[in-house]
Order: C-alpha cells, then structure tokens, then sequence
C-alpha cells in the first residue's frame, strides 16, 4: 500500500515543477547550431584530401530525412582521384550517417521549407558564413581534442 501511495509522489518529482517546459531527448535536435553540431560529428575527414571542399544544398522533411537527393553547388577536389572519390564518399556519407535527425517541433515550425547549405572543407579555417541554414565545417573541427 505504501508504494501505492509513494509512485505518484516519485513522478511528480522526477517531472519537475509544475508548467516547465519538457526537457529534449538526447539527439533532439532544436535548432541550426544542434543541427551543425551533428554534421560535425558525422563527418570522418578522409588522409590526402587536403584542400578539398564540397557545398550541397538540400531540403529535410518534417521527420529529419533527406527530401529528393542533395545537389552539389560547388565542388573543389585535390589529391589523387583516389582521394577525390574518398573526399565525395565522405561527404555523401556525413548526409547518410546523419539523416534523419530527430527534429524538435518548434525548430520544425520554424525550419519550414528552408534550403539547407552546407559546406565541408578540408583547408585551414577561415572566416565563414555560419548563419542559420548556412553552415561550413572545417575538417579540424572533427577532430577529437
């Protein structure tokens, strides 16, 4: 009987006070920066692409997922043709190891239909549009500190 009694006091505490706003799950993604922080994670850098970039462009759905396939705005591919197709490999691969995403409601209502740019470059950083949906990540970003 006394567990009975003590569950609803047990929930109520773990919910924390009364009207505050839900925590996100872990990997809930609420906003550009979150979204950026993922590509970051997702992109492995491969050997000898040095001063390599591509720049896609693409939409999400509402469910985080890729809608139609990305297009390349522009691409700059140095090193062997080995490594040029490693450096394309790569960069698709951040898209497909990374989406879908788990989206937050409000960052969905607000995201819309907006175009989604991003850059990934393998040169020094150097300063770079990170704005909302336009994002550069730099290959020194993904590695571990």
């Amino acid at each position: 009987m006394r567990k009975l009694i003590l569950a609803p006091i047990v929930i109520a505490m773990l919910a924390g006070p009364a009207g505050a706003a839900p925590l996100a799950s872990p990997g809930v993604i609420n906003n550009w920066p979150d979204l950026r922080a993922a590509f970051v994670k997702c992109w492995t850098v491969p050997e000898g692409t040095e001063g390599s970039l591509v720049s896609f462009a693409f939409l999400l759905d509402r469910d985080g997922r890729l809608r139609g396939p990305p297009r390349i705005q522009g691409r700059v591919l140095k090193g062997s043709q080995e490594a040029q197709q490693k450096f394309l490999a790569s960069a698709y691969g951040t898209l497909e190891h990374c989406l879908p995403v788990a989206i937050s409601p409000s960052f969905r209502a607000s995201m819309g239909e907006t175009l989604v740019n991003l850059r990934l470059v393998n040169t020094p950083r150097e300063p770079s549009r990170n704005l909302g949906a336009w994002m550069s990540i730099f290959a020194e970003e993904t590695k571990p500190r």
